[in-house]
């Protein structure tokens, strides 16, 4: 298992994540049209978010290449936040391990103002569903 966000390169032609047959990974829900926030940053654009059996991808649907997962087991508290004071927009809130257990990523530094982040010391990620409403997509993490 890899503690922490990591970036996910096995997508096949179709967009969809290929799974590990071998730890029996199955595919519980796809919602498309998600956006996610790491850490302190903005939001990427939209993608569509695969929740496993073991891990929770996102693609990218503007970035083909781009995409990110977390193995469920790193996710150490998740919960729906609909307090704009906290965040703008209705969102699934997560908090991740990481390998080190830093919390450096609320210091914001010179390679996240020049748009690139060490997704190792990611402890946040906010999920943003296209619809509101879909945040009791959360109840799919337990």
């Amino acid at each position: 298992m890899v503690l922490g966000l990591y970036t996910f390169d096995a997508i096949g032609a179709d967009g969809a994540p290929h799974l590990n047959a071998a730890a029996d990974e199955d595919l519980i829900r796809v919602e498309r049209a998600a956006a996610v926030a790491l850490g302190p940053r903005a939001p990427e654009p939209p993608g569509t978010l695969f929740l496993t059996t073991r891990r929770v991808i996102w693609v990218s649907e503007a970035d083909k290449g781009k995409a990110y997962a977390v193995e469920f087991l790193a996710v150490s508290l998740h919960a729906v936040s609909r307090d704009p004071e906290a965040y703008p927009s209705p969102c699934i809130y997560t908090q991740i391990e990481t390998d080190d257990g830093s919390d450096e990523e609320s210091d914001e530094s010179d390679s996240e103002a020049n748009q690139e982040i060490e997704l190792s010391k990611v402890t946040e990620m906010r999920i943003i569903p296209s619809d509101p409403g879909q945040c009791i997509l959360s109840q799919q993490f337990v």
